[in-house]
């Protein structure tokens, strides 16, 4: 009886780490995905920021001037996410990321019943 029982335990316990780590897969492979799509998104962002400095430094006929437009314009979104939503953007990235861990967690579950 106590062999059952200490083979239920390592049973157990190995389930466990077993869920843990497609737990974390999932979250750590949502996070690099989404890393990938933000570094992706800056190169797009970089070059229209690029060709607005340039066509503003056309119409201003001074180069520098449009790529100042454009720094203060980045600037001024800094400033704006700084005192505004740096809070809310925070709480929402961190709930996601439980959310993901949560419905990780739920389909190793779903699955492991199914199995049963």
């Amino acid at each position: 009886m106590i062999d059952l029982l200490k083979e239920y335990l390592e049973k157990r316990v190995q389930l466990v780490k077993y869920e843990l780590i497609g737990i974390f897969a999932n979250v750590a492979s949502g996070l690099v995905t989404s890393l990938l799509l933000l570094v992706l998104a800056l190169f797009i962002l970089c070059m229209f920021s690029f060709a607005l400095a340039f066509w503003l430094g056309q119409l201003l006929d001074n180069t520098a001037l449009g790529f100042a437009c454009v720094g203060g314009f980045y600037t001024l979104l800094f400033i704006i996410y700084m005192f505004v939503s740096k809070d809310k953007v925070e709480l929402k990235i961190k709930d996601q990321i439980v959310k993901s861990a949560l419905s990780a967690e739920g389909k190793e579950n779903n699955s492991i019943e199914s199995e049963s």
